[in-house]
């Protein structure tokens, strides 16, 4: 007798990685903290939304990051044609955005009772990655398509309105029923003459 066949679970084949396209800023004269609260404000934002966050950013670091962030765009388009890959800049994510801090530069200014002052000149070095990813609906859009979705709905809950019965037709010189009749009209010539002569003149 032949033997049943043995199903053997193989195992599946992992997804093949995504792509992660990286830029890196390196000795940007800001501090490490001041340049954080920028970044905070784009990490995990689609490219085109971070772009115009920093464009409207008041804060000094905003410039560094926004250059930064084309040129991690200008990376990713470059590698997607060299590998032959179709990529849409539309779906880019900046997935990591990372700032360490640098090394200090030290200066002396002259202080009270002849004592010197140290100045602490702060760098930073800030780390970008972007991947493509589906986009993600926001509150707006969301509010906006559900409010269509009701009205949608309502408008076809609403029964369609009954169809007006045809007038009849009417005949020849018929006059309509209730209707009032016409008073004579009389030209404002003859009421003028009507009206009396002219007028006597005392003497």
């Amino acid at each position: 007798m032949a033997e049943p066949a043995v199903e053997t679970n193989k195992p599946e084949a992992a997804p093949a990685p995504k792509l992660r396209f990286t830029a890196r800023l390196r000795f940007a004269r800001i501090s490490a903290r001041k340049m954080r609260y920028v970044v905070d404000l784009i990490r995990g934002k689609d490219y085109n939304t971070a772009i115009s966050i920093l464009r409207v950013c008041p804060k000094r670091g905003a410039m560094y990051c926004k250059k930064l962030l084309e040129s991690a765009c200008g990376n990713a388009t470059e590698i997607s044609q060299s590998r032959n890959v179709d990529l849409d800049e539309n779906r880019l994510h900046v997935v990591e955005a990372r700032v360490d801090p640098g090394p200090i530069i030290k200066r002396w200014r002259p202080s009270s009772v002849r004592r010197p002052t140290m100045i602490k000149k702060r760098i930073c070095h800030v780390f970008v990655a972007l991947e493509e990813r589906e986009l993600k609906e926001s509150r707006q859009e969301r509010a906006k398509r559900q409010q269509q979705e009701r009205q949608k709905a309502s408008a076809a809950a609403k029964p369609a309105p009954a169809p007006k019965p045809a007038p009849a037709p009417k005949a020849e010189g018929e006059k309509p029923a209730g209707a009032a009749p016409k008073a004579p009209k009389t030209s404002r010539k003859k009421a003028d003459q009507g009206g009396g002569g002219k007028k006597e003149e005392k003497k």
